[in-house]
């Protein structure tokens, strides 16, 4: 039984919703937050849709110990994670969070458990991801144990109020960091310009995302991500996720089956080429992926002003 509180993030899909709960019922967990965010009044449907995923949250009854909250007005993805993770890690110093659209294996609760107890004191190390995506052989740790990464997973993971505190929504240290700050971090100046370009973006409200937000945070105190060394969870989100525009270009890797003990054991060292595939793959930090996100933020920015006249035009 898990004792960690576990933060469960939903809106308006009860289909995934109700396959993660499924999936929960075997761990027993007996400190569960349940965090719905408010409907859409504009869309049509949302708020018989949001209804239909908070029946589902007030019908669980494998633990007696449930937060519901509520959100009365649609807050939006980035709000609604830093408030209700600022709720969690605030009132029980940890939290395990995953998303709806998120199926975690056996194994993940108890591994991001494992990991919360064993590096609670180890301010150097904020953030553990139960999702992993990085093929085997382009990892260069051996074995399956934890390493250490610069990149977190943002569906399913865990972190303390010890680093949570140092969250910053304003993009304070990314908007002022040099391109050399940045490449001592990801290891290239192609990289970093590339990151310039995301927390630009992120800044200007073109993209908002608190995962932008979160890494920069972490990358400003020079932190790691503690990654398992397998993949612990099925993301169900690609078809419509908040987090997914584009096909991912990578093989999303089978869930583990296997021991506990294997992935939870040995020191974590920093897999550098692990990290170097989730680069190039994820982020596209290549001359590619640079010349790309040039012409990204000139759409973002012309559908931005689009609904900026649009809102003026409806007032």
């Amino acid at each position: 039984m898990s004792s960690t509180p576990i933060l469960l993030l939903a809106y308006n899909r009860a289909d995934k919703f109700e396959r993660l709960l499924e999936s929960l019922r075997s761990v027993r967990a007996d400190n569960l937050i349940v965090c719905v965010d408010g409907p859409k009044v504009h869309v049509p449907g949302d708020t018989e849709r949001v209804a239909a995923v908070r029946t589902l949250a007030e019908s669980i009854d494998w633990t007696k110990k449930v937060e519901l909250i509520f959100r009365p007005e649609n807050l939006g993805l980035r709000a609604n994670v830093v408030a209700s993770v600022t709720h969690a890690t605030n009132a029980f110093g940890k939290v395990i969070v995953i998303e709806d659209d998120t199926v975690p294996g056996r194994d993940m609760i108890p591994f991001l458990e494992a990991m919360l107890d064993r590096f609670a004191d180890e301010t150097s190390i904020e953030h553990v991801s139960g999702y992993h995506l990085v093929p085997p052989q382009r990892s260069g740790v051996p074995g399956i144990g934890p390493r250490l990464s610069r990149y977190p997973e943002s569906y399913a993971w865990a972190t303390w109020q010890r680093a949570w505190v140092g969250y910053d929504d304003e993009l304070t240290w990314a908007m002022n960091a040099s391109v050399a700050d940045l490449q001592r971090i990801v290891g290239s100046r192609v990289g970093a310009l590339r990151w310039k370009q995301n927390f630009a973006d992120a800044h200007a409200g073109r993209i908002s995302t608190w995962a932008y937000r979160w890494l920069a945070s972490m990358w400003s105190r020079d932190a790691w991500v503690l990654s398992p060394g397998v993949n612990l969870a099925h993301y169900a989100g690609h078809d419509d996720g908040t987090h997914t525009v584009l096909t991912p270009k990578w093989t999303e890797l089978p869930v583990y089956d296997g021991a506990l003990a294997d992935i939870v054991a040995g020191d974590p060292v920093p897999d550098r080429k692990a990290d170097e595939w989730i680069a190039q793959m994820v982020f596209e930090e290549n001359l590619y992926g640079l010349s790309r996100g040039v012409a990204i933020s000139a759409v973002l920015e012309a559908r931005k002003r689009a609904r900026a006249r649009q809102a003026n035009r409806s007032r």
